[in-house]
């Protein structure tokens, strides 16, 4: 999955692959259209609640990423969520019947 999301009044570009709680998760800071800060976690080797739901650890990582590259969030206040239309790019999973 790639699709972007807000946080903090902040755009962000989550990429996910992998299967709940062994997600190998990629966020990077989107400001005015160009990619910023990134930071990332391999969620079946590094230290994490492998039962938290993935919007969970995304916000774990935000909350790294934002002192981390001294982002100046424009609403600190504001929370979680999906943009929506703004899918990137849908991964095939292996479930959906392919259409030829």
């Amino acid at each position: 999955m790639v699709r972007e999301f807000e946080y903090k009044g902040e755009v962000f570009r989550v990429t996910a692959h992998g299967i709940h709680g062994h997600e190998e998760i990629f966020i990077v800071h989107i400001d005015d259209g160009v990619e910023g800060g990134e930071i990332s976690i391999d969620r079946m080797t590094e230290e994490n609640d492998k039962s938290a739901p993935l919007e969970s650890i995304i916000v774990m990582l935000c909350d790294k990423l934002i002192p981390e590259s001294a982002i100046a969030c424009r609403n600190p206040g504001a929370p979680f969520a999906w943009r929506e239309g703004k899918v990137v790019y849908q991964v095939h999973d292996g479930v959906q019947a392919l259409n030829h």
